[in-house]
């Protein structure tokens, strides 16, 4: 919130540019200019709704229950016989035809262990 406020003062009362703010708090002239459009500082809550509104592609939907399954499967089996997220990523390229990314899958096995 303190960046916020900065980076409006030096932009209305300094006028600086953009990139010179950017380059005075070390931050991405993206943020700088992301901040200038809003009128109300960023709060927690916002930015916690912002990054979990995400829903999945239909690739990645398609595979969940897959996924489900083997880990459900692998709480019956001993520690070194267990899944990783890489494993299982390269099942389901392999076994099916998965076109999704391999760091949502990563996310996904971190989530639902």
């Amino acid at each position: 919130m303190a960046q916020f406020h900065s980076i409006k003062f030096l932009k209305e009362v300094e006028g600086l540019s953009q990139r010179e703010i950017s380059k005075k708090l070390g931050i991405s002239r993206n943020t700088v200019s992301k901040y200038l459009k809003q009128n109300i500082a960023p709060t927690t809550i916002n930015r916690q709704m912002a990054y979990n509104t995400k829903e999945y592609s239909d690739e990645t939907k398609r595979v969940l229950p897959i996924i489900d399954q083997w880990l459900n499967d692998d709480l019956k089996s001993w520690g070194k016989q267990k899944h990783t997220a890489a494993r299982i990523f390269e099942r389901l390229v392999d076994e099916y035809d998965f076109e999704g990314s391999a760091s949502n899958i990563r996310k996904i096995v971190a989530k639902r262990k």
